[in-house]
Parts: C-alpha cells; sequence; structure tokens
C-alpha cells in the first residue's frame, strides 16, 4: 500500500516546548448519483480521529496504533458508504501527537519518533460505471484553531468548550475554509502494513462514589484502577475552568495523591483534563487522552459535583477473554480480578508495564506473564503484532531491546535500552514458543527463528568475550559458557532490595548466575524451536550448546545442590529451568522450601523467578507450601495487597508501606508480579497442554491450602476445558469437561490415572 503523506507548516516542535493543539485537516468533494461503495483507507504520524459529514466511522481509538514508527505503520480501512451522501461532502480530520510525538518512556521524553505530524489516505467513490479516487495532497487545508487547545495521551487534554461550535461547522460540507492554510506534502520512509493486532475500543463503563478529603478537595473514587478515560455533563458559565487530575492512590490520611507516580521534576506524569466551559449544560468525552486511574481530583467545579454527572471508561484492547478461576476464598477471587485487571489497563495497543508513568512495552514484563496472559485472553493478534516490532528492533549484532517500541531515555539520541538484558531480551525466544505452545500454529515461530537465532549467536559472543577480573582465572565452570558481559538487571524489584542499587549494581558487578541461567533457557527453547520447524542440523547445534551452558552453569553455580544462599530465586530458577540435574533436584527444593517456611510464607523472590515459585514448589512435593504462600496475608504478598484495597496488581510488594500506610513510589498497576497466577489453572485445578494447542492434556488437580472448592475453564484452540474439585468430610470429587477431539488424561490426588478420557463431562 502506498499513501501519499501531507503535513502541516508550524512553528518547530520543542520537545521540551508547550505542548501542541489538535490539527483539523479537511477536504471537501463532491459525489455524483450512482455510489455504490465509499472506502477511506487512512494513517498518520501521530494519532488521528476522521469524520465524513460529522460522523466517525468505526469505534477504534487511538489509530493508527503503536508501532516501531521508523520502521512501520499501520493504516486502516473504513466502509463509509452510509454517510456519504449526494452532492457535496466533507471530510475532516483531527491529528494529535499520539504515541508518536507524545510523552512517551521512563523518562516521559517527548518527540520520541519524529518532529512533524503528519496525515496519509485515499477516499475511493465506486460507482456502476467506475471509480474515483481522492487522496491527501495540497489539495487539503488545515487549521490548528479549534477546542483541543492542548493534547499528549499522557500529559494533558485542554479543551476551550466555547470553540465548540466552530469545530463543529468544520465537519459540514458547507463550511468555508479558504482561510485555512495549505498543506504540504512530505516523506514517511517505512513501510506501511494494514492493522495487524485488535483494535483499541471502549468497554466496562463504571460510576464513581464523590468523596471529600481531610484537606478539603473533592475526589471521585471509581472503585476500580484501569486504564481509560473520564466523561462527564456540566453546568457553567461560559470563563469557567475545570480540572481533572487522575491517579491510583489515596494517602495514608485519604487525601488524593499521584507522588507514587514519580517525583515531577523528572518525570512528569501529566494525566490533566482541562476544560474551559461554554455556557449552558455541555457534556464531554476526551479525544486523545488516556488515564491509568481509580482516582480524580475536581478542581473549579462550578456547581456540586455529583456522582451521576461522570463515568469512566476502561479502554485497552478489543481481546476475548478465555479464562476463568474462583474459589472458596473469596480474597483469591479477588486477586485473579487484579490480575485481569492489570492486563486490561496494560493490553491497550502494545502490552506496557504501567498505564500511566512509564506506558513503556517493558520486554521483561510480558516475558514473564505471557502464559497468564494466553490462559485469561485470546493474545494471538495481539502478541504477533508486537513480536514484529521487537523483531524489527532487534540490534544488527543480534541484541534484542528491552523496550519495545524503542523509545529515548535521557536525551533524544539514547534509543536503545539496555540491549541483551537477561529476561529481558529473552522475551525473543519464550514469546513465540509460548505462543506455540498455546495455540499449536508455528506461524510465530517460524517468522521469530531468525531473530532468536540471532540473539544466541549474540550471547554465544558475549560469553567469550574477556571476562571481568573475579572470572577471568576461575577454575569451576567453563568460562566460555558463563554469560558474565553486559547488563542485566538481574532479580528486579526482589523484596528488601533498592531499585537504585538494582539499577547500578550490574554496571559494576553484574548477576552473571542469572544471566547464564537464561543463556541455557533461551539456548535450549531455540534447539526446541528448530526441532518444531524441521532444521534438524540447528536442533542439534544448539541442543549441544544448551548441555554446554547446562554443565558450566552446574559447575560454577550449583556446587552439587550445597548452596550458600538464602535468597529464594537462587533455588527457583535451576529448578524450573532445568538446570539442575536430577541428584540436586530434591536438595535444592527441600532448602527452598525450608526459607519459605522460615520467611513466615511471604514472598522472595523477585521479577524473573516470582513466576515460577508457586510451580516450582507443587512441582516439587511442596504443594502446602504454595498454598501457604498464596494464602499468606503480610507484606510482602499477594493478599497482603488485596486487604489493602487493590484492585490491580501493584509494581512492589510495598507499594503501601505496611508500618505507616504510605503511599511509596511504585505503579498499582504491574501485571508481572501476577504472573505466578497461572498455577491457579495449570496446578490448583490442573489443567495443562501435554501437546501445543491444547490437542492433548492433563488435568491433575492439586488440592491445598483453606479451599474447598475450585474451578477453572479455559477456552483453549481445541475447546473448553473445565475442571473444578471440591472435598470435605465427604471426600474428594472432581468435575472435568473435555473439549472434542481432545485426548486427556485425568489423574486424581490419589495416584488414579484414568487415560484417552473421551469428549463431555465427568464426575
Amino acid at each position: 500500500m502506498k499513501l501519499p503523506f501531507i503535513t502541516w507548516e508550524m512553528a518547530p516542535f520543542q520537545v521540551k516546548g508547550p505542548i501542541q493543539p489538535a490539527v483539523y485537516v479537511r477536504k471537501t468533494f463532491v459525489t455524483r448519483p450512482g455510489l455504490k461503495r465509499a472506502t477511506l483507507t487512512m494513517t498518520s504520524l501521530g494519532n488521528y480521529i476522521p469524520f465524513i459529514n460529522g460522523v466517525k466511522p468505526g469505534n477504534s481509538l487511538y489509530t493508527p496504533g503503536y508501532t516501531e514508527y521508523s520502521v512501520r505503520l499501520q493504516y486502516q480501512t473504513y466502509d463509509v458508504t452510509e454517510w456519504i451522501r449526494e452532492g457535496k461532502n466533507a471530510l475532516c480530520v483531527m491529528v494529535g501527537d499520539g504515541w508518536y510525538r507524545g510523552s512517551c518512556g521512563p523518562m516521559g521524553m517527548r518527540g520520541t519518533y519524529g518532529d512533524i505530524t503528519a496525515l496519509a489516505g485515499h477516499l475511493v467513490l465506486s460507482y456502476e460505471d467506475g471509480a474515483e479516487t481522492i487522496k491527501t495532497d495540497n489539495s487539503w487545508r488545515w487549521t490548528d484553531c479549534g477546542p483541543v487547545r492542548e493534547q499528549d495521551m499522557k500529559l494533558v487534554e485542554h479543551y476551550d468548550a466555547k470553540a465548540e461550535a466552530t469545530f463543529g461547522a468544520y465537519l459540514t460540507p458547507d463550511y468555508d475554509d479558504t482561510s485555512w492554510q495549505t498543506c504540504v506534502p512530505c516523506n514517511y520512509a517505512g513501510m506501511l502494513v494494514p492493522s495487524e493486532g485488535e483494535i483499541v475500543c471502549a468497554h466496562e463503563v463504571f460510576t464513581p462514589q464523590v468523596l471529600h478529603t481531610p484537606n478539603g478537595e473533592t475526589v471521585l473514587d471509581f472503585g476500580q484502577n484501569l486504564a481509560g478515560y473520564v466523561s462527564f455533563t456540566v453546568t457553567g458559565k461560559a470563563g469557567q475552568t475545570a480540572r481533572l487530575y487522575h491517579g491510583e492512590a489515596l494517602d495514608e490520611n485519604g487525601n488524593f495523591t499521584t507522588s507514587n507516580l514519580g517525583d515531577d521534576r523528572i518525570l512528569r506524569a501529566g494525566q490533566e483534563l482541562i476544560y474551559e466551559l461554554k455556557d449552558g449544560t455541555q457534556s464531554y468525552t476526551p479525544y486523545f487522552m488516556v488515564c491509568g486511574f481509580r482516582y480524580v481530583k475536581v478542581v473549579g467545579w462550578p456547581e456540586t459535583v455529583l456522582a451521576e454527572n461522570f463515568t469512566a471508561t476502561a479502554v485497552y484492547s478489543d481481546l476475548r477473554m478465555t479464562g476463568t478461576f474462583t474459589c472458596s476464598n473469596e480474597k483469591i477471587n479477588r486477586l485473579v480480578k487484579n490480575v485481569e485487571w492489570s492486563l486490561k489497563s496494560n493490553f491497550v495497543d502494545i502490552p506496557t508495564d504501567c498505564p500511566h508513568r512509564e506506558r513503556a512495552g517493558w520486554t521483561g514484563d510480558i516475558n514473564v506473564f505471557i502464559e497468564t496472559a494466553d490462559l485469561l485472553a485470546d493474545t494471538r493478534k495481539f502478541i504477533s503484532k508486537w513480536m514484529k516490532d521487537l523483531l524489527l528492533t532487534q540490534r544488527a549484532d543480534g541484541a534484542p531491546l528491552s523496550i519495545v517500541p524503542k523509545v529515548y531515555m535521557m536525551t533524544r539520541k539514547s534509543n536503545e535500552t539496555t540491549p541483551g538484558a537477561a529476561g529481558w531480551a529473552d522475551a525473543v525466544t519464550q514469546i513465540p514458543m509460548r505462543q506455540y505452545l498455546t495455540y499449536g500454529d508455528q506461524t510465530i515461530l517460524a517468522e521469530s527463528y531468525e531473530g532468536m537465532r540471532r540473539f544466541i549467536e549474540y550471547n554465544v559472543r558475549r560469553a567469550a568475550e574477556s571476562k571481568p577480573l573475579r572470572n577471568r582465572f576461575r577454575k569451576d565452570g567453563d568460562n566460555r559458557y558463563i554469560l558474565d558481559a553486559g547488563y542485566h538487571y538481574g532479580e528486579w524489584l526482589e523484596p528488601g532490595s533498592s531499585n537504585l542499587v538494582n539499577a547500578i549494581k550490574p554496571y559494576l558487578s553484574p548477576d552473571d548466575e542469572v544471566s547464564t541461567a537464561w543463556f541455557y533457557y533461551s539456548a535450549k527453547t531455540l534447539s526446541d524451536a528448530a526441532t518444531i520447524l524441521g532444521k534438524d542440523e540447528d536442533a542439534k547445534k544448539y541442543g549441544q550448546l544448551a548441555e554446554k551452558i547446562k554443565r558450566a552453569y552446574n559447575e560454577r553455580f550449583l556446587k552439587n545442590g550445597d548452596l550458600k544462599q538464602t535468597r529464594q530465586c537462587k533455588y527457583v530458577r535451576p529448578l524450573y529451568m532445568g538446570l539442575a540435574e536430577d541428584k540436586v533436584k530434591a536438595k535444592l527444593a527441600a532448602k527452598l522450601n525450608e526459607l519459605v517456611v522460615g520467611n513466615g510464607y511471604k514472598i522472595g523472590t523477585g521479577f524473573l523467578s516470582t513466576y515460577q515459585i508457586l510451580n516450582v514448589l507443587t512441582d516439587n512435593g511442596y504443594n502446602e507450601t504454595a498454598y501457604r504462600m498464596l494464602e499468606n496475608e503480610s507484606c510482602p504478598g499477594w493478599l497482603y495487597e488485596v486487604n489493602r484495597g487493590a484492585t490491580s496488581i501493584w509494581e512492589g510488594w510495598d507499594a503501601i508501606d505496611p508500618a505507616t500506610g504510605k503511599i511509596r513510589a511504585k505503579s498499582q498497576n504491574h501485571y508481572s508480579p501476577g504472573a505466578a497466577l497461572s498455577w491457579l489453572w495449570t496446578r490448583c485445578c490442573g489443567i495443562r497442554a501435554l501437546e501445543p494447542g491444547y490437542k492433548k492434556i492433563e488435568v491433575a488437580p492439586h488440592p491445598g491450602g483453606s479451599l474447598t472448592w475450585a474451578k477453572a475453564t479455559y477456552d483453549s484452540s481445541s475447546g473448553r476445558i473445565s475442571a473444578s474439585w471440591e472435598r470435605g468430610t465427604d471426600g474428594f470429587v472432581l468435575h472435568v469437561e473435555i473439549p472434542e477431539d481432545v485426548d486427556a488424561t485425568v489423574i486424581l490426588p490419589d495416584g488414579r490415572v484414568f487415560e484417552h478420557a473421551l469428549s463431555g463431562k465427568y464426575a
């Protein structure tokens, strides 16, 4: 697809300068009798909202979507036949900065992908006797004199309702735009592709409670932490200005705060809606802004703040939800909902870490979360789209980036974020394999294979580099297979650790146990992928590489299982990655169990092992310990968050200090610590795929803890699978539903095995 781009003359864009108003781009055209079909195809550098004679086609938001704009840009196609009349018509498009030029990433830099916004498209009018095409060219006209005076998806939307009538006139065929400026052609060097992911659209709607805080503020509590926007109706007079500030927390005194979203001197969280009133009663829904919030502080409201005048709308990619879990412990049920909501809040076109402060596509977050995400929702299209950008941003040396699409950090030149970081970069191998195992489709493996291979070769070269002095003369472990070069985040957000220390330490002394383990894990995954794809030589080559890394890892780090370690992660990792030899597994698992029990069943793992700790405990004979850890209500623990009123998953276990109740500078909407909840489906209720795409399954429930019953369902690509169990004085009962053409093995807790169960329902 080729589309001609146009842009507009404006004051030079300044990264730290004032935020721009929206631009309105317009074209009138005349249709003759006999119109059969009208099709609009459009894209933009920035976000665009099209109107045909005042009507917005479709329900997708934030088009054209978020991709690695330097390489590729999506376009959308709409059937607009029903809104076109015979005679004169108007096509008007509102364009904002969007992800392209708006605030993005950990440091909130603006202008990430370019200095100018632009629009491209064509309208095809098909008649009985032929077709006419109206393209974007210098006959289009533009102005920035409209009601949206400032716009940035994260920072602010400033709307002047007094100019609303003018904007309405822009949308009509008879408006005289001869005083507007002329658009000029411009170039876009990347490729244009049709929309590949799920559309982003509006979903659940919430009404608030009105709170009056101790410091005299008026705050709306929508009861759910979400990503979305607030709509409202208000009555007032022209000249009055109201402001809405979006945040996720109340402080220890019950006052509104955004302190957990970062220091505004370093990173402006923004999320401010400014509304200048016109006379009378009026309603507003933001055009460009999307916020992460539960609470909204209302300032300058011209009348009594009434709950019925406000709604919050959740916005996320249009995923089909596929998994449910409920049990006898209502706090666990709330926890599952929290994980769902963190997925929804952070699946706004790309998988992000949080929906407010950074909104960045951190690869590590989705790497650890992907199995749980796949149980909760059908992620095929969503992940496939994002994976293309991960592969396209992979460096020439094979290193994947830690944030995709890539963003700036401190300056506009620093557009590569910690390439090759262990556990983050490994998303390039782990996510394609997980998608294949979940859905049984080799396509994503085949598309990703070369990127997977290039990454492993990059790690081979890094491992062979000259060693840090502390490792150069070591005799234990073959240095050629110990990965101790490069920057690695390690066990990020481990309880009791310091983020600042964790960020600086890898520059001085990276944790080579973590990076070597992931080196093995991805090499083994690549070998498995090669086998699946029929690349026998590669399968052998990388299988042998994995075995050499495993041998070096065991010599250097496992020491026959006699670890002098008190960190839970050091035992979890070799067990779940398959690094531990059979002779030491029991010893490692027993020590892990001892550490968990000795820690009061509280979580002691960080980013790269929390997602597997429950699985490791259950799989190695410590199922009750896994339940005690899940049901622990002290900090750090999942149910501590629930008891503190969480409605999504926190970035840090102590996002609310357990001693003081103070809000810490940590997001309260990060899905990654909730990744362990796949255990509820795969161990608690025991639904596991034995073959890709769930063509062959096992149902082997592991009851325990306080639970008297549990039920999980999963709408797999092979059909609905359901497993529920009850236990009491009368014994244990398991109910199983198996879809057609699926071979199932059912294993009861007492060890009885039923093989080749046919489709149907069983008790």
